[in-house]
């Protein structure tokens, strides 16, 4: 459906006299195009400030030369991932902070661009997962022999997962897909093609706490919430797993599937 929108918005735009935006409808678009590029800017020294996190798991003290040099190989990939994708993101920033929006061709650029992105975005963070695979199998040292070893791939894996998920689910969408679908929205609307009807709800937490700050510090309100959230989940997450796994433990313990001094040990292989 997205692209038969796409098809007839070029077959549109595939003529002599490219009619210009009104100025009314240049600020509609340009008012989601500014969010987007302040969550832009927040998400990159949020990356920049979380990276140094990302070495953390990777045992390159490891006593194991096999085990160092397959880090270092995932660090490579990691970072080549990060850079591939922060370049598509600069190019999309600088499409955003250009102003000519003043005919069907910048929309539909505009547009195209946009979904485009997102799906890269979303490819990226997808492409986190054989990643964290084989970082939950250098952990191990790739031995699932030993006893928990399998068990502590698993809860590694596990994590990684619910980050992914998180992100996808509600990271993209708040800080980027309402705003891409405001711009595409507006864009078809003013091409003449069928918009499906808004799905009424009520506003999220993050929404109402977005409200309330930029409300109380304009734009940058908007950075503040964003900070605020993107701590308060990550802390959110840690703590709801660690109190998963004590209670998985403490059961496994008084059921007898778990003897303390094996788990212990096993651990302390880790370290």
């Amino acid at each position: 459906m997205e692209l038969e929108n796409l098809k007839e918005l070029w077959n549109k735009d595939n003529r002599q006299d490219l009619p210009e935006i009104s100025l009314e409808k240049q600020n509609e678009i340009h008012s989601p195009m500014q969010m987007l590029k302040i969550n832009m800017e927040t998400e990159f020294w949020l990356m920049v400030v979380t990276m140094p996190m990302l070495l953390i798991g990777f045992p390159f003290a490891s006593g194991d030369r096999n085990i160092v040099i397959i880090s270092a190989f995932v660090v490579v990939l990691t970072v080549g991932f990060i850079i591939y994708f922060y370049s598509r993101f600069l190019k999309l920033y600088k499409i955003l902070c250009k102003s000519g929006i003043n005919t069907n061709y910048d929309l539909f650029n505009l547009k195209t661009q946009l979904l485009i992105s997102k799906e890269i975005y979303i490819s990226y963070y997808i492409s986190y997962i054989p990643l964290a695979f084989l970082l939950s199998l250098i952990k191990i040292n790739f031995h699932f022999e030993v006893q928990y070893n399998l068990a502590i791939f698993g809860v590694s894996f596990l994590i990684t997962l619910m980050l992914v998920w998180f992100i996808i689910k509600y990271w993209i969408y708040y800080m980027y897909g309402r705003y891409i679908e405001d711009v595409v929205r507006l864009v078809d609307e003013l091409n003449g093609l069928e918009i499906p009807p808004r799905k009424a709800g009520k506003n999220s937490w993050f929404e109402r706490s977005q409200k309330f700050f930029m409300n109380k510090f304009g734009l940058k309100g908007n950075i503040v919430n964003t900070v605020i959230w993107f701590v308060s989940v990550y802390v959110f997450i840690i703590l709801f797993l660690t109190f998963v796994l004590l209670l998985l433990i403490i059961i496994g313990v008084k059921l007898d599937f778990i003897d303390l001094h094996t788990l212990q040990k096993a651990l302390d292989r880790l370290n």
